[in-house]
């Protein structure tokens, strides 16, 4: 028996040493946890960042209680599902909660987080790169900027959905050339409130649909010379309250906004200024 007894260890020894570990896909993280644990359900970590540096490519962190997780560079891809309760404060001067410079075939999920810039912070989410980006049920906040897309070559295709972006500095979503890319965005069922600007679309093609763009102080959309903003379904209403000349509800500026004619674009300071939409049809 002894002998039988030492063999199956052996050979349970064995097996362990020759077969590769599975892969931890998902880690968690916790108010009360560790950046020192493992990220597992039972030891979870204490920040976005040991959770996402513990995750494989492609894995997932899970947040399990409401805390605030703290800034965070995403390098590959990753989701990231934080239930509506996941909070990061970024209040420092000059920075930015969530970085995204992933490979031009990383996916990258957002879902559920609560980010604030505590009226201080720089920006919210900046995308330099990526493959996808998927940012939804999220509310970003108290920030100069709230969403930055940025892409520095290939575009990274970005959707927007069931999310708000309010009370920033300056913008509330704003898709820009200054990296170098050609962005291409889907903004679905979001809300930009109380921003200076709502959205501003300076570079790329942006669609806009079942929005709201209220409230903002200068302008609910401005879009650029060169781009192409397609609206549908969406409100845009109460912009332009602080008087400045072209305050307004769209402020075209030289590029093309697409009107499939079922939206709701008044009572704003001027509701469309200089320029004028292009009507299209449905099919």
């Amino acid at each position: 028996m002894r002998t039988t007894a030492l063999l199956v260890a052996a050979l349970a020894s064995l097996l362990s040493h020759a077969l590769p570990a599975q892969a931890q896909i998902r880690v968690f993280v916790s108010g009360s946890g560790s950046d020192s644990n493992p990220c597992t359900f039972a030891s979870p970590c204490r920040s976005f960042q040991q959770a996402f540096n513990t995750a494989p490519v492609n894995g997932e962190i899970d947040v399990l209680d409401p805390a605030g997780y703290g800034a965070l560079t995403i390098t590959h891809g990753i989701s990231i599902q934080a239930h509506g309760f996941g909070g990061i404060t970024q209040a420092a001067i000059n920075a930015t909660a969530i970085n995204v410079s992933a490979g031009t075939s990383d996916a990258i999920t957002l879902n559920g987080l609560l980010i604030d810039g505590a009226g201080t912070g720089e920006y919210g989410i900046v995308i330099n790169s990526g493959g996808s980006v998927q940012i939804l049920n999220c509310v970003i906040r108290n920030f100069e900027l709230g969403i930055l897309d940025q892409p520095t070559t290939e575009s990274a295709n970005l959707l927007i959905a069931d999310t708000v972006a309010s009370d920033n500095s300056a913008t509330g979503i704003m898709i820009d050339p200054m990296g170098g890319g050609t962005p291409v965005a889907t903004l679905s069922r979001i809300t930009a409130n109380n921003n200076p600007y709502g959205v501003r679309d300076v570079a790329g093609t942006v669609m806009i649909a079942n929005s709201v763009l209220s409230n903002n102080s200068y302008s609910g959309l401005f879009n650029y010379t060169g781009t192409t903003t397609w609206l549908a379904k969406s409100v845009i209403s109460g912009n332009g309250y602080d008087g400045e000349p072209g305050a307004s509800g769209v402020y075209v500026y030289g590029g093309q906004v697409n009107s499939y004619g079922d939206n709701a674009i008044n009572g704003n300071a001027t509701d469309i200024y200089p320029g004028s939409l292009t009507k299209v049809s449905t099919e």
